[in-house]
């Protein structure tokens, strides 16, 4: 099994929702498919949770403020003991991708805006135009990389995940090699190098996820983590 390119487990939550989950060492990274009239019941958890739609258009209630968030237009986010829940309330099928992850500040430290619409900026890899999001734990990057364009090689402090919409990309990490395309993802620990180039003939959309390091987790956030199993099924 690879750590660069780890294997999805797909789980049929219920008649209304799939799951497809790359477990990326400390990191969940979920592809979720929620039908018309799916509901996820408000819930929290250890984790801090972000998220995104990629088609479709969801209703999301996070911290008891409601909005209808569009494909690749705005992220979600739902810090450690944060409630949220969601509804497709759509006569289509919404896809949407979320993130879990415990990160290095209590709970009450954060005061991240729950709803946070992207922007536009040059990614400072490619030199591409891009949009983004930014928040106290992660970073969103939505690129479109030509036919022929280059990932060039680069490594970060943070830890970095791939998500590519269409077309396919042959990624590089560490010292191994992949193409990858829709319904698989590329993982790059911090300070592993990697890179890749669009082997397609078409534009790829990449959505490129960066996450500050969990090295100076608190001990109390440190025992929770010990006690607290990680789900696969609360989205």
């Amino acid at each position: 099994m690879s750590q660069f390119f780890p294997t999805p487990k797909v789980t049929q939550l219920n008649a209304d929702v799939e799951l497809i989950a790359f477990d990326c060492q400390d990191t969940l990274v979920q592809l979720v498919y929620l039908a018309p009239g799916a509901t996820f019941p408000l819930h929290q958890h250890l984790e801090s949770q972000m998220g995104m739609i990629i088609s479709g258009r969801l209703e999301m209630n996070v911290n008891g403020i409601t909005e209808i968030i569009e494909p690749l237009q705005q992220a979600y986010i739902a810090n450690a003991f944060v409630p949220h829940g969601s509804v497709n309330i759509f006569p289509e099928t919404a896809l949407v991708f979320d993130v879990k992850r415990t990160i290095n500040t209590l709970p009450s430290a954060n005061n991240d805006e729950v709803f946070l619409k992207v922007s536009p900026k040059e990614d400072e890899i490619t030199g591409l135009p891009s949009e983004y999001v930014v928040a106290s734990w992660f970073e969103i990057v939505i690129i479109k990389i030509p036919p022929a364009g280059k990932i060039p090689i680069h490594q970060s402090d943070k830890e970095e995940m791939g998500i590519i919409l269409n077309g396919q990309l042959m990624m590089t990490v560490g010292e191994e090699q992949e193409l990858i395309e829709y319904g698989s993802i590329y993982y790059a620990p911090a300070n592993v190098i990697c890179g890749g180039y669009n082997t397609s003939e078409e534009t790829v959309t990449l959505v490129k996820i960066s996450i500050l390091p969990c090295a100076d987790l608190s001990e109390q956030e440190a025992d929770l983590k010990k006690i607290t199993a990680r789900s696969l099924t609360a989205t």
